[in-house]
């Protein structure tokens, strides 16, 4: 009896972890323009480089901030690609002085991304490129961009 109670302790605790276990493994936070990007977050799913370079080509607007953003996706290749995607959120900030922290991609989707907003900021606008890594059992259909 004792046994069975345990391994039923075990297993719940297993199936507990395995479902809040955070799968991101790397985040990049990029400023990409200022004030340019969409009014709501948007994310695109890039799961090889020639999505990757489709994006990246349609991203240029001749904008100075570019040379950062390739330098941040130099990174990838297609063996990167086999076994893991990219998740690239664009959101724009009323203020340069805010920043991002991504807390979290659930396996329901949602993108956990906290805003990190100082007392005193500045009156610049600012567009955000925040590439995620993970690897593709987190591949969905869907996601959703939760700002908190």
């Amino acid at each position: 009896m004792k046994n069975a109670f345990l391994t039923i302790i075990i297993f719940s605790a297993f199936i507990m972890f395995t479902t809040c276990v955070n799968m991101i493994y790397d985040v990049q936070y990029i400023r990409v323009g200022s004030g340019q990007g969409p009014r709501n977050p948007a994310y695109t799913v890039i799961s090889s480089m020639n999505e990757l370079n489709q994006y990246t080509r349609n991203f240029n607007r001749g904008s100075h901030w570019l040379t950062e953003y390739e330098n941040a996706i130099s990174k990838y290749s297609d063996s990167y690609f086999r076994d893991n995607f990219l998740l690239i959120v664009l959101l724009e900030e009323n203020s340069g002085s805010n920043r991002h922290k991504v807390e979290r991609v659930d396996k329901n989707g949602d993108i956990i991304i906290e805003r990190l907003i100082p007392e005193i900021g500045t009156s610049d606008m600012a567009t955000w490129s925040i590439i995620i890594e993970l690897n593709n059992n987190l591949k969905l259909d869907k996601y959703n961009i939760i700002l908190k």
